[in-house]
Order: C-alpha cells, then structure tokens, then sequence
C-alpha cells in the first residue's frame, strides 16, 4: 500500500487528529465512564499510565507482524478544545480490506458526531487505501450503533450468534458492510 499512512482529518466542527501518546491525559477521564462500556468487551482503563502505554503500543500504526495496520484517531471539538471520543480503523494488509470502531463519550452521544466522524473515516481510508470493502462489528443490542451504520449505508451481511462473553453474559454481534463501489460521502 503506497497510502499516506494516517493524517489529520478535519470538518467544519471536528479535528481527528492521529493518535499519539501524548492524547492520553485528555483522554482519560472520557475513558472512565463504565456506563460506556455496556456493549464493549473491554473495560475503562486502570489508570493514566495503563492508557499512555497503550496510546504509545498502538500509535507505532502496526500490529508486530505487520499483518494489519492500526489507525486510531481522537475526535476534538474544534470550537472548545474538548476530547468528545476517537475512530479507530484496523487494515488488513494482504486483504484489502478494513474494520471501523469508535467510541464518543457519553456526555456527547446522540449529537451526531460519531455519524460525521466515522464518514470522515471511511472517505479518508477509501480514498487513500485500495480496500475492497469497510466492514464493522456491532453488539445486536446496540441500538444506537445499529442506527449509526444503517444511515450510512453500511449493510447487514451476518449475525454471529454467541460471538462474545463478557460482563456476564454473550452477546451477538451484527456484521456489517460498505464495498468500495457502494460508497457514497452523501450517505
């Protein structure tokens, strides 16, 4: 891939800057929310040191095969200054083909930034990266989510049934999809 591997991406209200070690502080105290956490098999991070050696592990940009290519992007307002969440991308290398994920803060969900961030996200990785397809995996009762990529014309290609234990119980995930040729910056 001959792509520039991760830039700063920009809108009229959001500044996705790439992710480095240095974002951990600004980071932190979004990351903190358990209520956030309801449909992601992780948790919030220890402290401030465990989320710096992460943000310092993944900013390198490759897994340590360099089978896939990790993009990570923290989403800022560019008015206030504030941290609102991040995109996050994982390329696979000999496929050509993507994942997306994200998470906005609680405090700024349902405002429509998570839709405008994640289609800067696609565009970017579109344009710059010769994928076949963008796929994305959502936790079946995450409603919110679910609506997410519908309106951008992901499409719904499988149900994986008991994809995933955790906090006490499974949970399904919906697998979707966006081909290249299908996309669309008006979706």
């Amino acid at each position: 891939m001959n792509a520039k591997l991760i830039e700063p991406l920009m809108s009229d209200l959001y500044i996705l800057d790439p992710l480095d070690k240095s974002h951990a502080n600004e980071m932190y105290a979004g990351l903190c929310s358990i209520d956030d956490y309801k449909f992601i098999p992780t948790n919030p991070p220890a402290n401030l040191d465990e989320l710096t050696a992460r943000y310092e592990r993944i900013s390198q940009r490759y897994s340590p095969d360099k089978s896939q290519i990790w993009l990570n992007w923290v989403i800022i307002h560019r008015q206030s200054g504030a941290y609102l969440g991040y995109v996050q991308s994982t390329i696979m290398v000999e496929k050509n083909w993507a994942y997306i994920a994200y998470h906005v803060f609680g405090m700024y969900q349902k405002k429509g930034i998570a839709k405008q961030c994640v289609r800067m996200v696609i565009d970017f990785l579109f344009n710059n990266y010769k994928l076949s397809h963008i796929d994305a995996l959502i936790d079946s009762r995450n409603i919110a989510s679910i609506g997410l990529v519908e309106s951008l014309k992901l499409k719904k290609i499988n149900e994986l049934k008991d994809a995933v234990f955790f906090k006490g119980s499974t949970s399904n995930e919906f697998h979707y999809r966006v081909f290249n040729n299908e996309w669309t910056t008006k979706a």
